[in-house]
Order: structure tokens, then sequence, then C-alpha cells
């Protein structure tokens, strides 16, 4: 069986609860990306911060609310490297997510995201898949 590991992008840019929205904004334009792990200074996973937590912005550009904290999901799913890939499958199937944080123990070991899935799907029908340049569920660039 195909496990997560196997098809997990594992290049994984974290940030800080402490940093700036507009920092991690100007990281996921530049690096192509939709959506980044949350990080303490401990190494401990506290959330994600996705596009969609910051279309806020859109509204109220101004706002006196600038940290990574403000805006992040704290409630996420994670899944484990050697989960079998048939049942990320259907975790995908039944939330309305892009990418799952992947962890190896208490550590975040990589991303896999719906387009890592298509990819696979692609490889194993013999297909090129690699992108020509990183799209917006690219968890690396």
């Amino acid at each position: 069986m195909v496990k997560v590991r196997d098809i997990m992008s594992a290049d994984v840019i974290a940030v800080d609860p402490e940093d700036s929205v507009e920092d991690v904004m100007g990281r996921m334009i530049r690096h192509g990306i939709s959506g980044l792990p949350v990080v303490d200074m401990s190494g401990q996973l506290v959330g994600v911060i996705t596009e969609y937590d910051l279309l806020d912005l859109v509204w109220d550009p101004d706002t006196g609310k600038n940290k990574v904290y403000h805006y992040m999901t704290r409630n996420i799913r994670i899944i484990d490297e050697e989960d079998e890939l048939v049942d990320v499958v259907e975790m995908f199937r039944m939330l309305s997510v892009r990418r799952l944080l992947v962890m190896r123990g208490e550590e975040v070991a990589g991303v896999i995201s719906r387009r890592d899935l298509i990819r696979h799907v692609l490889r194993t029908r013999g297909q090129v898949a690699e992108p020509a340049e990183a799209g917006p569920d690219c968890p690396t660039a």
C-alpha cells in the first residue's frame, strides 16, 4: 500500500504565530502556496494559516490585528506519515480542505495536498506530472 510519506511534500515552510500577516502573505505569493503550518518557538504545531483565513483583510485591510495568531486556524486535521493513502483520500472527500499537515511524532514532517494525490495518479499511469512552476496548492516552490 502507498503511504502518505511516499507522496507528501517534505519541504515545508512554517511560520511563527507572532509573524506579521503581511510577511506571511508575501511568503505565500513568493512561493506560490496557499497555506502554511504555524509552529511556535518550541517547535510545537499550533495551527495553520491559509488564504481563506486571510480573506477578512479584503474587507478591512487596515485592521490592527496583524499577527498570524489573530487569523490562524487552531483546530486542524493532521495525519501521520505512515497513514495509508486510501485513508487520506477519504479525509479529503469528507473535509473541505486543500491540504493536510503530515506529522512524524510531534514534528511536522510534510504536507499533502489534493494536487499531490492527482499528481500521484498521473505518475502511476505513466504520465508526466511535474509542474513547470509551483501553483497555489503546492507547499513548496
